[in-house]
């Protein structure tokens, strides 16, 4: 390996982890609130049910689909580092504010603006990636990224639910909160926003072949010369954005169970709020699993093969939802339930991650070119519109006497739609590249 290339592979790395620091830094500031959650519910001063709880995670999720909508534009024309990192500055301090508040409407808002700021991760992330990487090596990418995603989500839930033992809910926000500011303050220095940034590159070197690919490729695409309306239009006429957009939104209903796992361990088996939290983890982890070597796993299958693959994944999270209602119907013993929920909360969440992260990511920056930011916002503006609602819908059904088994049916139901739809989706792209090479 020579110089110039151990210096090429630094700067990957380096930029690979300070997104994947900072990513984490937005997710501990989304995921405290699911943490927070059985606490907050028997906390006397808030006079929170589960209703209401589902109306603050519905209220924070239409945060996420209004910043899809801005933050994406955003990240195409500032930039996508400065965007990032601004995003969790904001999410900081509003997360932090979350801790000081009582009153319904004020969650309401704090939390909308807190899941606004963190809306901006995955577009801003999408710019960095596309100006930094070929496309051979975009799969691996974001399988680390949604790998730091969930290896955080698994840390801070632990982590959380720890210090839940030992403080109030409250001190859960304010713990998240300073976290997050000090890595928003100290990622400028390691995030970097262009390869200029860190120095003269040698016209010969390894990396200037590199940059070179990537203005190559970006002046070969057909949207490379196109203003936002133009790629927008571009984009809604073509199926297969309408089929990742409704697929995506499918999963990000699935997905929008982990903050409600807390709360339906909690009062299905009775655990306390500290306890259902590290149970819950089991979600997060089967994620991390599944992503951890779903980025190389991606990069080396054939497109014929990957439809095989995420299908059958996606077959897997509906037998895990079908088990998980039947447990719920029939009396095995609490202990042994218990077992039994947690494992397959584990691979639900296995299941379902591969598919929600990878094809819809590497489509993005492939399909999008310059304007992957605002595809990546399109796309997640339709998966949070989705999830919104069922913030809304499922938490007023849980509420109900025995309303956790149709919590699990609408699951079940979303569950197939999202099967169909990203088999589909994924078929036409094998289909469509297949044409093109013949």
């Amino acid at each position: 390996m020579t110089m110039n290339t151990k210096t090429s592979l630094s700067w990957e790395i380096q930029i690979v982890v300070s997104m994947c620091v900072g990513y984490g830094m937005l997710m501990l500031c989304r995921t405290v609130m699911g943490v927070a959650g059985p606490a907050m519910l028997i906390d006397p001063e808030l006079q929170l049910d589960t209703a209401s709880f589902g109306a603050i995670l519905g209220w924070g999720t239409a945060g996420n689909l209004v910043g899809k909508l801005t933050n994406g534009v955003l990240a195409d024309r500032l930039g996508g580092s400065k965007v990032f990192i601004a995003s969790i500055g904001f999410a900081a301090v509003t997360t932090f504010a979350l801790g000081t508040l009582s009153t319904n409407t004020a969650f309401f808002a704090l939390y909308f603006l807190t899941v606004f700021a963190k809306s901006a991760g995955w577009p801003s992330m999408a710019n960095i990636i596309r100006s930094w990487f070929t496309q051979n090596k975009h799969g691996r990418v974001w399988g680390f990224i949604a790998t730091s995603s969930r290896i955080s989500s698994v840390a801070t839930t632990l982590l959380l639910s720890s210090l839940l033992l030992v403080m109030s809910w409250r001190g859960l926000f304010f713990i998240a909160g300073i976290i997050a500011i000090i890595i928003a303050i100290t990622l400028p220095k390691f995030l970097k926003n262009v390869r200029s940034d860190f120095g003269e590159v040698d016209p010969e070197t390894d990396e200037s072949v590199k940059s070179s690919s990537l203005s190559k490729s970006a002046d070969e695409h057909p949207l490379k010369e196109s203003e936002t309306l133009a790629a927008f239009l571009f984009f809604v006429k073509s199926p297969r954005f309408w089929l990742i957009s409704l697929g995506v939104s499918s999963l990000a209903v699935l997905f929008e169970f982990q903050v409600f796992i807390p709360i339906y361990l909690s009062q299905t088996f009775g655990l306390m709020p500290a306890h259902a939290g590290m149970a819950s983890a089991a979600f997060p982890m089967g994620c991390l699993v599944a992503v951890f070597s779903g980025g190389f796993i991606y990069d080396k299958l054939s497109k014929k093969n990957i439809v095989v693959v995420m299908c059958g994944t996606l077959l897997v999270a509906i037998l895990c939802l079908v088990s998980l209602r039947f447990l719920g119907a029939n009396d095995f013993g609490d202990q042994f339930e218990l077992i039994l929920t947690i494992g397959l909360i584990f691979v639900f969440g296995f299941a379902i991650s591969p598919a929600y992260y990878i094809p819809m990511s590497v489509f993005s920056i492939s399909f999008g070119g310059r304007h992957c930011g605002l595809l990546v916002g399109l796309i997640d503006a339709f998966a949070y519109f989705g999830a919104m609602i069922f913030d809304f819908v499922g938490g007023a059904v849980a509420n109900k006497e025995g309303g956790w088994q149709d919590f699990l049916l609408i699951l079940m139901v979303t569950s197939v739609l999202a099967t169909i739809i990203m088999t589909t989706f994924l078929y036409l792209d094998y289909r469509d590249e297949r044409n093109a090479k013949a």
